[in-house]
């Protein structure tokens, strides 16, 4: 789906809201016209967010089997299966803490290790449905794989009295749609949030498992840190997993609209990049205290900021759009590439890193200033090598020298000014430059090692008429060295290497 044709969705989507219900149909055909992909589009949001009560005030798992199931009348204002001092197993309810179509939450007691848990389970209407008991296997397996501080810890899922149960992690803290619901948060905080999301995100995805349904909802925060919970419909696409775990119909849509990407909303494939939207969403929703998409005529509230955190916000915002693009190869590419980004930002503004050590942002600084000095003095020096490489076009003489200068003079402005590229951009717009890196190191790669092999052939055809053969195999040496050894050393010290998994 291209940034257009989303646009366009969105478009009608909106203004059929703004009209009455009744109307909304018909205004829709009106306006799509002969377009029946884009009526076909816009009907399944709109009737997403009839069904569900509100596209964006009401998030719901919205695959159609789960809708049918969770308004099934048996289990509509269902009262909860165990109550508070109820022993089931090994563990002692203290009380219901949370609830939705597909699992109740409670907390309780864990009796053999004397520690509280979050203890899940399925309904008692829907306890032995086969798809929703494979759903919560699937979680306890996703989540298990995962080990990183801002993942909610599964400890065990068993099997008592007909009841399947996953023990989990109990957080004490509010969910970040309660924070939210308060107003923008202040930008320290947003920034330091945003960071171990993202963190747990890039442990997840690195385990092969991509959440799905990443919203507000799903975001803890105690004291001191976020935490990623409910992974009830995330995708599991390690080695061995995908073929046993796929229970979702083709075509069908489940997550949360207001914060699935347009893969995810129209049925298609998704990939860690559909987490990487959803973050965009939660990014962008933190920063301005409301959902970006949202058509509300409140106004929204405004926080007081100094100067220093009104860049934070600004470079946070433009992480949060990079995240939200339509078209998934135009987005942040990877958890971990998110992850670069944002630890850049730690020193954008005085006292707006708290999720940071001092000592770690000071060691970055330093690793990525030997990376920027790289950048510029390969930079300069290729330019300087234009001098030996004319000199060496007037000893070879005829076609061969002005083909040999032609062709060390395009690698060299080609690599000297992407490097500058690169340089500017680590210094004026550090949040991009994980991005335009990704996407100049190609290029830059190429003109390397054409350069690298023009040198080396002007050596050649210099070597029995000048002394010039011996700098331009100097210089030949000098370059491969600098773009196979010190570049990928000073990338990896300042957290720059791409060729780390993600």
């Amino acid at each position: 789906m291209t940034p257009q044709r989303w646009s366009q969705i969105k478009g009608v989507f909106n203004g059929a809201l703004e009209r009455p219900a009744g109307e909304r149909s018909a205004w829709l055909r009106s306006e799509c016209g002969s377009d029946a992909a884009l009526l076909a589009a816009a009907e399944q949001l709109l009737h997403s967010h009839d069904t569900l009560g509100g596209f964006l005030e009401r998030p719901l798992e919205v695959d159609p089997e789960d809708l049918a199931l969770a308004s099934a009348p048996d289990a509509v204002d269902e009262s909860a299966i165990w109550h508070t001092g109820d022993r089931v197993g090994e563990f002692e309810i203290i009380r219901q803490i949370g609830r939705g179509g597909m699992g109740v939450v409670y907390l309780a007691t864990d009796r053999r290790l004397h520690r509280n848990v979050a203890l899940k389970s399925l309904p008692s209407a829907l306890a032995n449905n086969t798809d929703l008991r494979e759903r919560l296997k699937r979680e306890a397996r996703a989540a298990a794989t995962i080990t990183d501080s801002a993942v909610a810890t599964v400890y065990s899922l068993e099997e008592v009295e007909g009841h399947l149960l996953l023990a989990s992690e109990f957080i004490d803290g509010s969910t970040l749609r309660a924070v939210m619901d308060n107003g923008p948060m202040e930008v320290a905080t947003v920034h330091a949030a945003a960071l171990q999301i993202a963190q747990g995100l890039r442990a997840a995805h690195e385990a092969g498992v991509v959440h799905r349904d990443l919203k507000p909802e799903n975001i803890l925060l105690p004291p001191g840190g976020a935490k990623i919970v409910d992974f009830g419909i995330a995708w599991l696409d390690g080695p061995g997993l995908s073929r046993h775990t796929k229970l979702t119909r083709a075509g069908a849509m489940i997550g949360t609209p207001a914060y699935m990407a347009p893969e995810q909303l129209m049925g298609q494939q998704v990939d860690a990049r559909t987490d990487i939207y959803a973050f965009g969403v939660l990014l962008a929703e933190m920063l301005s205290g409301r959902h970006p998409l949202s058509v509300s005529d409140a106004a929204p509230v405004e926080r007081e900021r100094s100067p220093e955190h009104e860049v934070l916000a600004g470079l946070l915002q433009r992480v949060a759009d990079h995240c939200r693009q339509t078209a998934p190869a135009q987005r942040v590419q990877s958890a971990r590439e998110l992850v670069a980004m944002l630890e850049g930002l730690a020193g954008a503004a005085d006292g707006s890193a708290p999720a940071v050590p001092r000592s770690a942002t000071t060691a970055r600084r330093r690793s990525r200033f030997w990376w920027e000095f790289h950048q510029a003095a390969a930079a300069v020096s290729y330019g300087a090598m234009l001098v030996p490489a004319w000199l060496a076009r007037g000893e070879i003489g005829s076609i061969e020298g002005r083909g040999f200068f032609i062709a060390t003079t395009c690698a060299a402005v080609v690599a000297a000014m992407l490097r500058l590229h690169l340089w500017f951009t680590s210094r004026e717009h550090p949040a991009d430059l994980v991005w335009a890196r990704r996407r100049s190191a190609p290029w830059i790669r190429l003109a390397d090692v054409l350069l690298v092999v023009s040198l080396v052939i002007g050596a050649g055809l210099v070597a029995a008429q000048s002394a010039l053969d011996i700098v331009l195999l100097v210089l030949a040496v000098g370059a491969a060295v600098a773009f196979i050894v010190i570049e990928p050393s000073t990338a990896r010290a300042a957290g720059l290497d791409d060729r780390r998994p993600s």
